[in-house]
């Protein structure tokens, strides 16, 4: 298992740039945790709103609380559709249906979502997870989550910055109350370091292939040209 100072060290990870500026997996091949805030598992009674799920099944999810530990190793940018059969994840901004997606994503009820995606560690469970902040709130919120990145050398070099490891955060969440009632992720400082990571190699080889997932383009043609007649409507 890694320690204080391996994570501490970890500044030689694999990355990509994602530019936090513009936020104002196979499909997924680790779970997510996701914020939840209303929903089947809330109707069932299997999570309270608010808190911070992992789902593992179609009515089963595992509650960690209203309050998580997790040490941010990785971003990538991820546009999705959920409508689509089967949905369509893309990870490449370049690519043309990443913005027929993101496009569609302001339309009601369209099952579309775009933003940052986290490989997270998460500190109770000892598990690696996605946390896709796919939504407004969360695109807005993600920008916080930048300081907590590790900066591998190659990055420190080219923007002139000192390379550091990765920092634990703290996710908590607000209630919003409006037209709509929802809950929205929050960030705070982590007083305590997470110290549970496996070896620095099995990190790197989790931050590698989460990275390098290619966009899921199952239904893509499908996809792409529904959206295109929803735009010309």
């Amino acid at each position: 298992m890694g320690n204080a100072l391996a994570v501490g060290g970890l500044t030689n990870l694999p990355s990509v740039e994602v530019n936090f500026g513009d936020y104002g997996s196979d499909f997924d091949f680790v779970p997510r945790i996701q914020l939840v805030t209303k929903g089947k598992y809330v109707d069932q009674g299997k999570i309270t709103p608010g808190h911070y799920g992992v789902p593992q099944g179609e009515d089963e999810i595992l509650d960690l609380g209203d309050s998580i530990d997790i040490l941010p190793l990785a971003v990538r940018n991820k546009a999705l559709d959920t409508n689509s059969d089967p949905p369509v994840a893309v990870y490449d901004t370049a690519d043309p249906l990443y913005g027929l997606i993101v496009e569609r994503a302001g339309q009601k009820d369209s099952g579309c979502m775009w933003g940052p995606s986290f490989l997270v560690w998460e500190r109770d469970t000892g598990e690696f997870y996605e946390l896709f902040l796919g939504n407004k709130s969360g695109r807005v919120e993600s920008k916080k989550f930048e300081p907590y990145l590790p900066v591998s050398e190659e990055r420190a070099a080219k923007f002139g910055v000192e390379p550091k490891g990765p920092t634990a955060l703290t996710l908590t969440s607000r209630y919003i109350q409006g037209r709509y009632n929802w809950h929205v992720p929050v960030v705070n400082r982590c007083s305590t370091p997470v110290e549970n990571l496996p070896d620095d190699a099995f990190v790197v080889s989790q931050i590698t292939r989460f990275l390098e997932t290619k966009s899921d383009g199952a239904g893509e043609a499908k996809n792409a040209k529904a959206v295109k007649k929803s735009r010309s409507r």
